[in-house]
């Protein structure tokens, strides 16, 4: 079966999802509750392509009665759980064998496998200026495949002279696995972390930029707006005005995280 290239979407852990909306939703039941039932109903249709869209239908309308924070963000159905706890798209050509296949969702298969959040966009750069010291990420309905995949790519980069430079993404699985989904997703957090001279390596490298950087996470975690990323933010300042992004994306801890901020730039 052919494979598809995911990298930071998919890690060896952990998975980001926000480009499906999910987090638009506004629900007490909680995330978790909604991709069982997903997975659940979907699993129901035996991979019958005939039954996708009336099933992509009936989820839409469920889901409409649930309270959205931005009504203009589609919040796609086809996002369940591919592993258990991993989600995933349930209707990935990897899953289906067939190139088309998403395009039984809202967006269609072109926009579905093309589009890039800023995160995802700059280690896919990386990869491809490292091509042959390191395999990409990939996406499998097969059992074990991500741990698999995932130790091919590490032993990859072990064996190259320069390996490849940590990234964003492998620093967010083992520091913050649980909040990876609102983390790596954030285009405008991730827009004034690109100001920070030699990121994501400089900060990566470095224990004390890493303590740091962590702080810095976790104070953006605190706040409202990152409870619902859906990786279409996108940051309303210029990105190298430390001051004007720090009131943006930290409003509860404005001068804290603007510390950080100018710590990890100076360094």
């Amino acid at each position: 079966m052919e494979r598809y290239s995911l990298n930071a979407c998919q890690k060896s852990t952990v998975s980001c999802f926000a480009c499906c909306g999910i987090a638009n939703l506004q629900t007490d039941a909680g995330m978790s509750s909604i991709l069982q039932e997903r997975t659940q109903e979907f699993h129901a249709l035996h991979m019958d392509e005939n039954l996708f869209r009336g099933y992509r239908l009936q989820r839409e309308e469920k889901e409409s009665k649930v309270p959205r924070h931005n009504p203009e963000i589609y919040v796609c159905p086809f996002l369940g759980y591919i592993e258990p706890g991993r989600p995933g798209c349930l209707i990935h050509p990897a899953r289906t064998g067939k190139a088309d296949s998403q395009n039984y969702s809202f967006y269609g298969a072109s926009i579905c496998l093309n589009y890039d959040c800023r995160a995802k966009e700059a280690e896919e750069s990386l990869d491809a200026a490292s091509e042959g010291s390191a395999q990409s990420q990939t996406y499998s309905a097969e059992p074990g495949s991500m741990q698999s995949n995932n130790a091919a790519m590490k032993d990859a980069r072990a064996g190259s002279n320069d390996a490849r430079a940590p990234v964003y993404s492998d620093f967010l699985e083992a520091t913050l696995p649980d909040q990876y989904h609102r983390l790596i997703c954030d285009s405008a957090l991730y827009s004034l972390l690109e100001t920070i001279p030699g990121f994501p390596a400089s900060v990566c490298r470095d224990a004390q930029k890493s303590k740091l950087l962590g702080r810095l996470l976790s104070l953006r975690l605190k706040e409202k707006a990152s409870r619902r990323i859906t990786s279409f933010e996108r940051l309303m300042v210029r990105a190298y005005d430390a001051a004007a992004a720090a009131s943006e994306l930290f409003p509860s801890s404005r001068e804290e995280a603007l510390q950080q901020i100018l710590e990890l730039k100076t360094l």
